[in-house]
């Protein structure tokens, strides 16, 4: 299973995923196809820094892992309208709900 995430790279190499902020929280979108991040990212016009990743098997799992203090949350398929849409934060997942759909999956 393939995912896609929006993505920068920093100074030091890593890629930081774009995030949003629900509630006081870190709450990371996550797309099924390229084309949906593409056009995501388009519409919140981000700047030219930012980039659509690929992420194949388990890598969004490390990388929820290694973001366990920042992501509280994952947004599986964002509609494009907004992101804090309230039709679309009523897909919302805990980041270890997320964690163990990925591995089950």
């Amino acid at each position: 299973m393939v995912h896609y995430v929006m993505a920068r790279r920093e100074t030091t190499g890593f890629e930081v995923p774009h995030t949003f902020f629900h509630l006081g929280q870190e709450v990371m979108p996550v797309f099924s196809s390229a084309e949906a991040a593409r056009r995501c990212l388009a519409s919140q016009a981000l700047g030219e820094r930012w980039h659509v990743r690929e992420f194949s098997t388990g890598e969004p799992v490390s990388l929820l892992f290694m973001l366990h203090e920042r992501v509280a949350w994952v947004l599986p398929n964002p509609p494009l309208e907004r992101l804090r849409a309230e039709d679309a934060l009523s897909q919302l997942m805990r980041r270890g709900s997320y964690i163990d759909f990925l591995i089950a999956n």
